[in-house]
This record gives structure tokens, sequence and C-alpha cells, in this order.
């Protein structure tokens, strides 16, 4: 009888063993693509980078890399909330200032201000969205 029991959870660790290498193979991977936000002009106060993402198809994973030198200037990721009223106090996600910021995406909406005062309402904003 204990021949028995072996082989029957010998075959239950191979069956799950089996499944779960065809999960991991039928699971879509995606190494995340580097995106340089506002390309070679970088994360900086001029009109266009507020459309800089609106050709673009982002997937979750996708990193962005916000480069900036000025030392006033700071990305914060957001709520809905505060990028349309471009402030992050209360909506603020996570705050950068590195100058070579790499953000993850997340699946759905992402957005981005600057947090420097009126920077973001000059359009120093962005809203991506990853699929």
């Amino acid at each position: 009888m204990s021949g028995t029991r072996v082989k029957a959870q010998s075959r239950a660790l191979v069956i799950i063993f089996g499944l779960l290498c065809l999960l991991l193979q039928s699971e879509e991977s995606h190494h995340g693509t580097e995106y340089v936000v506002g390309d070679d002009k970088g994360w900086d106060l001029y009109p266009e980078v507020s459309n800089w993402g609106k050709d673009k198809h982002f997937k979750a994973g996708d990193v962005l890399v916000f480069k900036y030198s000025n030392p006033l200037f700071s990305v914060a990721a957001v709520d809905a909330k505060g990028y349309q009223s471009c402030s992050a106090k209360g909506h603020l996600k996570k705050l950068y200032n590195s100058g070579d910021d790499h953000v993850v995406l997340k699946k759905g909406q992402n957005y981005f201000i600057c947090n420097v005062i009126d920077y973001c309402g000059y359009g120093m904003r962005i809203a991506v969205h990853a699929e």
C-alpha cells in the first residue's frame, strides 16, 4: 500500500510540474522597451513635451526615462486628479529627482507632472496609457 501511495504522489507531482511548465510557456512575457521622455530634448519646459507620448503605443512593463539636468526639475507620478490640477499635493504616488529617472509603466493610465510650481501648467506633464 505504501508503494501505491508513493506512485500516486509521484504522478501528482509530475502532473503539477507539467501544468506549471505549460503555464510558464503560455505566459506572455514582455521585456520593457525604454523610451526617453521628450526624446532629444528630454524632460524640459517646452510646449511639445505634453504631447510627446501621443503617437507611441506603450505596454505595461515599458520604461519611461526622464532625463533632465536642471536641479529644480523633478518628476511626480500622480493620480488623474493630480494631473488635471497640476498638483502633487494629496495626489502623489512617487517623487523622482535624480535627473535620470527610470519609471516602469503599470497597466492603464500613468500620469506624470513636474513638481515645480507652474511648470506643469506650462505643459510639463504627460499622460501615458499602457496596455
